[in-house]
């Protein structure tokens, strides 16, 4: 009995084409770094070889906040013409803010060290006095009551560095607007300070 190949040549000239063809595709797989915000990104790669580095901090030696362990230029460099005077900048404040009665609202807000120095002992001061509210803040990894008024626990800053983890909270029973000034300063030089104030509408 004839095998199906010699009694088909055509089916078998079809598989013997076909396996070629893939054959001849694998070879040619290009392996890379697939993505393109990679600073090894291979735009001939065909499959990802998880090679990638992605941008992890500023490589430039003559920026402030130069970081020796970053492979991957991630274009946030800053140098001694992008200090400020205030080095304690606050970058991004949620000024405004509102909720329900019972409700627990929350303000965030994002504080960098604008300078080429290295800033240490930042603290924070708040200033509330209302008995209709209660204002309580979460500062440097720790979140404290309503009785703290000064973060018991300074906060160091590399050159340029941002620290998003402040979050000033608020409740109260009675509807009404209220507002929270967080002062953020240095222990050692209370002189030198900056201030974000913080309207909490409850309704």
């Amino acid at each position: 009995m004839k095998s199906t190949f010699i009694k088909y040549p055509f089916i078998f000239g079809f598989f013997l084409f076909t396996l070629v063809i893939f054959q001849s595709c694998k070879e040619e797989d290009v392996l890379g770094c697939t993505d393109n915000m990679a600073c090894n990104y291979n735009s001939s790669a065909t499959e990802d070889d998880g090679s990638c580095i992605l941008p992890d901090g500023c490589t430039d030696l003559n920026a402030c906040n130069y970081n020796a362990d970053a492979l991957c230029d991630n274009g946030d460099c800053f140098y001694e013409s992008d200090a400020l005077p205030n080095p304690i900048d606050l970058v991004y404040v949620e000024a405004n803010v509102s909720g329900q009665v019972g409700e627990e609202v929350i303000a965030h807000l994002h504080i960098r060290n604008s300078s080429c120095d290295d800033l240490s002992g930042l603290v924070v001061r708040k200033f509330f006095s209302d008995p209709n509210a209660s204002a309580y803040f979460c500062f440097n990894d720790f979140c404290f009551t309503s009785t703290t008024v000064v973060s018991p626990n300074p906060l160091n800053l590399s050159p340029f560095e941002l620290d998003d983890y402040f979050k000033g909270y608020l409740t109260s029973d009675v509807p009404g607007t209220y507002e929270v000034t967080y002062r953020f300063y240095l222990e050692n030089d209370p002189s030198q300070f900056t201030e974000a104030v913080i309207a909490y509408t409850i309704s």
